[in-house]
């Protein structure tokens, strides 16, 4: 049907020619001439059909390759598709395991740090220190205002290092490097004035899945270590409570209704039994504390163990100082303090911070600041001590910072000795600029002392302290930079210029041959020191 189409469309094309030729051929020819004309066009016809059907072959392949070329498209997208749920599914369990992490995970530093010149009035190295008066011969616990009146270089360096684990639970690593030195010297190689120690040194878990109910909150811990719940007084450097030394505790156990306890066991030495016939001759107290913490207040009880601490064989002190043991020292004691925090009151009067507390003890618990630190104590021994401080904004630029301590105790170091004795300071700081500040500080003590007979090594000889009783007087006035909020008496870091006056009743020059009062250059009538100091905390 095709070819006899196009053979007439031809023949139509053809007929003028054919027409015009006419009149000189015969039929035959003609017919033979058409014949020829309608067997080319019939195999042009046929070349064009095999074009057409060469091009829909390349159009059906082109097809093809485009739906092979779209499937493959399909199957990459897919695969980026799965790449990136993959991903998101990645990024959401990292999120869900940074979430459980707590805010200080990963290393920390802190650090304590104090350093300074102290000299007097004609030039020379003063003598200082808060613990510079008689009474602080009971364990360095009778402390005065500290502000221009030290003149030892100490720092205490701390790192730490926080484990999160993906079940929730998480363990803390924290270590400290302490030193201190009275040589001003930029190198000190004499061992007797620096003193490099790792004061803490201890290991805390929590958030065990194990732990329920009262414990679902607790923490465990073991190593060397301060007692979390210590507090001080800042301003005459004298701790209410520091408990510490190598041990274990677990901590913040709830037992409902607000109440929430702290219980631990701590080992301190006090020396050895001078003998090398067997190899277990470290005489060790070892303290068992409760404290339980209702609202501001807490209540800490602690009973005393140093088995062998009344058979020490080495009559010298094992508190490093010079006295003599007595030939009854105890080897058990009991502890307890009562203790208010208000770190938004001063003494429930106005806006500001106050603590304080009331501790009483007896045999080896006698030592009221630092609970088990002294084995010098007699099993008689008994002490009761008062600690407080405030801090009170007032007016515009004012602060003021009261604290006292006062303590009584009783056959402590022999039978029938009796020490009494109180600290008040008040410092106080004006602030002039935003970086600039005046301070100023005020202490006065009071101390009755009788040792009864109580006695001490100096120089190969033996002496005895003496009764004595007054007072002791100081005043400061120090020029001080600081960063930070100047009108938070504080914030550090500070550094700060000082003049210090310092006086005492003449009758306390006769206590003891080897402490500060009394000797050369150091007696009553009142002498001035002079410095500058930088202090820091963070």
């Amino acid at each position: 049907m095709r070819i006899s189409v196009i053979s007439a469309a031809v023949c139509c094309a053809l007929f003028p020619l054919i027409s015009v030729s006419a009149a000189g051929l015969s039929v035959e020819q003609r017919l033979a001439q058409l014949e020829a004309r309608l067997n080319l066009a019939e195999q042009q016809a046929s070349e064009a059909s095999r074009r057409a059907q060469r091009a829909e072959q390349q159009t059906a392949a082109a097809e093809q390759r485009a739906a092979a070329a779209e499937q493959q498209v399909q199957a990459l997208s897919q695969q980026t598709t799965a790449r990136e749920q993959k991903q998101q599914a990645t990024n959401q369990q990292l999120s869900e395991q940074l979430a459980k992490r707590a805010p200080d995970d990963g290393f920390t530093f802190n650090a304590y740090a104090r350093s300074g010149m102290l000299v007097n009035s004609h030039g020379k190295g003063a003598r200082g220190g808060p613990g510079v008066s008689p009474a602080s011969s009971l364990n360095g616990d009778a402390h005065v205002g500290r502000l221009g009146n030290e003149k030892d270089n100490y720092a205490e360096l701390s790192f730490g290092k926080k484990l999160t684990f993906n079940d929730g639970s998480w363990a803390r690593f924290k270590t400290m490097l302490a030193d201190g030195a009275t040589n001003p010297d930029p190198w000190v190689q004499d061992n007797d004035s620096h003193h490099l120690n790792i004061r803490q040194l201890y290991v805390e878990m929590g958030n065990f899945a194990e732990f329920t109910g009262p414990l679902k909150r607790a923490s465990i811990w073991a190593g060397k270590r301060f007692d979390r719940d210590n507090f001080d007084i800042h301003f005459t450097d004298s701790d209410i409570m520091f408990l510490g030394g190598t041990g274990g505790g677990i901590n913040d156990v709830d037992w409902g209704s607000g109440l929430r306890g702290d219980y631990s066991v701590y080992a301190r030495n006090f020396g050895d039994l001078g003998s090398d016939n067997y190899a277990d001759n470290d005489i060790q107290n070892l303290l068992f504390t409760a404290n339980h913490f209702y609202g501001n207040w807490q209540l800490m009880t602690t009973v005393m163990t140093a088995q062998g601490n009344d058979d020490l064989k080495d009559n010298t002190s094992t508190t490093g100082s010079y006295a003599l043991r007595s030939d009854n020292t105890a080897k058990n004691g009991y502890y307890a303090m009562l203790a208010l925090h208000d770190k938004q009151q001063f003494y429930g009067l106005a806006p500001g911070v106050s603590e304080s507390a009331l501790q009483y003890g007896v045999g080896l618990g006698a030592e009221a600041r630092q609970p088990g630190s002294d084995g010098d104590l007699t099993e008689n021994a008994a002490s009761l001590r008062f600690a407080s401080y405030g801090i009170l904004p007032l007016g515009k630029n004012w602060q003021l910072a009261p604290s006292v301590i006062a303590q009584h105790s009783e056959d402590r170091y022999r039978d029938g000795d009796r020490y009494d004795w109180a600290t008040f300071n008040l410092r106080v700081s004006q602030g002039i600029s935003a970086r600039f500040a005046l301070l100023y500080e005020a202490s006065w003590q009071y101390m009755d002392l009788n040792p009864n007979g109580r006695s001490y090594r100096y120089n190969d000889n033996v002496y005895q302290y003496q009764a004595v009783r007054g007072d002791f007087y100081k005043l400061t006035f120090a020029p001080t930079f600081k960063v930070g909020d100047v009108l938070d008496i504080k914030a550090r870091p500070e550094i700060r210029f000082f003049a210090t006056w310092m006086n005492w009743d003449k009758a306390l020059d006769r206590y003891a041959i080897n402490d500060d009062f009394g000797s050369k250059g150091f007696t009553a009538g009142g002498t001035w020191n002079f410095g500058v100091q930088t202090e820091i905390w963070f």
